[in-house]
């Protein structure tokens, strides 16, 4: 049961954690001032409510967030289109699971309007320290963004992630894709609406996942903080749970540059 816990929340840090890029020279690289100053508005422009998007943080600006108050991840840009993040579960309960992941994300091609990432991901998680074992994660996927605003500031992003699992116990692995769309919408000078839909396929089955991630909220931001606030809400299959509205929600940035 320790085990599964540590694959489903490690399986949530995968998720969450996509804001990075992946090193390389842009292919048909057009200059984007809107996007840059969406993104310089928006600390959290990087992703939808959970799922990562295509847009990356500034260079030389460094992002702290923070989920629920449990995950801490950190965002470094090395360039404009190039960011790498880390993200760590902190270890709050003395039986609670060790995890953490890097991620690596690059946009290899921009428009005025369209954008395209590649990320590339690596962590673990175990039990707790002194215990045998853990999981380890290996994933790699592309984002795209659609700016259905000339200044970037409302965002229709899609993500395909291919994720590789494997025990320290010698257990054959296991791999999957997450996929994902949202949607981010303007609505205030400083008020965005969020909506999207998440969920997984088994490579080792023909069938995909017989449910989904439904989550919505509301963010409000400024150039250098940013925090989402909603739900999460499980559905399809034998997954839906007994809060009516979903899980609730939070998380919060804050971007030095």
């Amino acid at each position: 049961m320790r085990t599964q816990l540590s694959s489903i929340l490690f399986l949530t840090l995968a998720t969450a954690a996509g804001a990075a890029r992946a090193d390389g020279a842009p292919v048909n690289v057009v200059a984007e001032p809107a996007a840059r100053t969406a993104v310089a508005d928006d600390p959290n422009l990087d992703r939808g409510f959970v799922l990562p998007t295509a847009m990356t943080q500034p260079a030389g600006s460094i992002t702290y967030n923070n989920y629920e108050l449990l995950l801490h991840g950190v965002t470094v840009g090395v360039t404009d289109r190039v960011q790498l993040s880390a993200t760590v579960l902190a270890p709050i309960l003395e039986d609670m699971p060790l995890a953490g992941l890097l991620a690596l994300k690059g946009q290899v091609l921009t428009t005025e309007r369209f954008h395209l990432a590649l990320q590339g991901s690596l962590g673990g998680a175990k039990e707790s320290l002194g215990r045998d074992g853990g999981v380890f994660n290996l994933g790699a996927g592309a984002l795209a963004s659609y700016c259905l605003r000339s200044d970037c500031s409302s965002l229709l992003s899609g993500s395909v992630m291919y994720q590789f699992f494997t025990a320290g116990n010698g257990n054959d692995g296991a791999n999957g894709l997450l996929y994902g769309l949202s949607v981010v919408h303007r609505v205030g000078r400083h008020v965005k609406l969020l909506g999207e839909v998440a969920s997984a396929a088994n490579l080792r089955s023909p069938e995909l996942a017989s449910g989904a991630l439904l989550s919505y909220g509301v963010r409000f931001y400024t150039g250098s903080i940013a925090g989402d606030v909603g739900f999460i809400k499980p559905t399809g299959g034998d997954i839906d749970g007994p809060f009516v509205m979903g899980l609730p929600f939070a998380s919060i940035s804050y971007r030095w540059q």
